[in-house]
């Protein structure tokens, strides 16, 4: 596999488990990441939410709901606790779905961090991949389902983002030394341009029947 760049968020996560001395996938577990990150966790009969009581930080887990779903609904308002104040009954509706949707995807990066699932030997089936992630990380089929399009979306993103900067890079460095200072597109082709000479030349870009 090529040389992937964590985003910002998956670096975060990273630095998260890193502090906890959590580098496998079989250490994930809500009792001991809570533990270890001083927040108490209740489990009680109603859906899962955040509180943060003057510094004294805690997160209730449904209990109706599976080991999985649990370590989900964790991983969702741990994002609360770490990046957001304040109550959501005073606030806007856009900003609590804003806030919402950024919980999440956090939820997403952390109950499956990139820097796992990256080791992580996959199928090459979509469905048994899902299983797969699904197995290693603790996670319902659905939530590895779609932690996994996400991952490969991203994937694509930075592949086409180290090309463009790969193509970019070499067409400075032809200018450079060919003494272009503008290329132009002019339909079919690019114009090659030189301040002190003028045009010095065109180059046809290539079709699909190329």
């Amino acid at each position: 596999m090529y040389d992937y760049r964590l985003t910002p968020l998956e670096q975060t996560i990273e630095r998260i488990y890193s502090t906890m001395d959590i580098r496998e996938p079989h250490q994930l577990d809500v009792e001991t990441i809570s533990h270890k990150l001083g927040i108490w966790v209740h489990y009680a009969p109603f859906s899962s939410r955040a509180i943060d009581r003057g510094g004294l930080q805690s997160i209730v887990l449904d209990n109706r709901l599976s080991r999985q779903e649990q370590w989900q609904d964790f991983g969702h308002e741990l994002c609360h606790l770490m990046h957001h104040a304040g109550n959501q009954l005073s606030m806007g509706e856009s900003f609590i779905r804003l806030q919402e949707t950024k919980a999440t995807n956090f939820a997403y990066q952390f109950c499956v961090p990139t820097f796992m699932l990256l080791a992580v030997e996959l199928p090459r089936l979509e469905s048994e991949a899902a299983a797969s992630i699904a197995a290693v990380f603790g996670v319902t089929s659905e939530f590895a389902g779609e932690r996994l399009k996400r991952h490969r979306r991203q994937l694509t993103s930075a592949r086409i983002a180290e090309r463009l900067t790969a193509y970019f890079h070499a067409e400075e460095i032809v200018k450079r030394n060919q003494g272009i200072d503008y290329i132009v597109p002019t339909g079919g082709s690019r114009m090659l341009l030189c301040r002190e000479r003028g045009v010095i030349g065109y180059m046809r870009d290539r079709d699909e029947t190329d």
